[in-house]
């Protein structure tokens, strides 16, 4: 159980990470390109929205690994679906995280509001081209 455990732990860090590395391929190239047609601004609110969707997946895979951790951990209750909070937990946190990144980006730092979720945009459709590694 246990080294099935760590298989399981090292597929999730590889496409944590595979998701990660693609995302800041997405963010990179979307800059290369607004950076020298846009100008500084557009570029740097570019960068910060592709930033918060990098933030957002960091905390939905911290916290998604919590929930996991405590869910083999625990023993499940009769009738309950073990992790289910920890996975809408995870989800709330991450949508929380956006909002307030996105209210301190827009609101307090006044970034360029289209630059700011087009980067955010082409950052998560990183979501898209990772697929999960599977456990080995």
């Amino acid at each position: 159980m246990a080294h099935s455990r760590s298989l399981q732990d090292l597929a999730f860090r590889r496409t944590r990470n595979r998701l990660l590395v693609i995302q800041v391929v997405l963010i990179a190239v979307a800059a290369g390109i607004a950076f020298p047609m846009k100008g500084m601004v557009f570029g740097l609110a570019l960068l910060y929205g592709g930033a918060i969707s990098i933030a957002a997946t960091l905390v939905g895979a911290w916290r998604l690994q919590v929930a996991t951790d405590d869910a083999t951990h625990e023993s499940a209750l009769p009738g309950s679906t073990p992790g289910l909070g920890g996975f809408y937990s995870s989800a709330l946190l991450r949508f929380l995280t956006v909002v307030a990144l996105l209210a301190i980006g827009l609101g307090l730092l006044g970034l360029h509001g289209l630059a700011l979720l087009t980067g955010f945009v082409v950052t998560q459709s990183g979501l898209l081209f990772a697929r999960p590694v599977k456990a080995r």
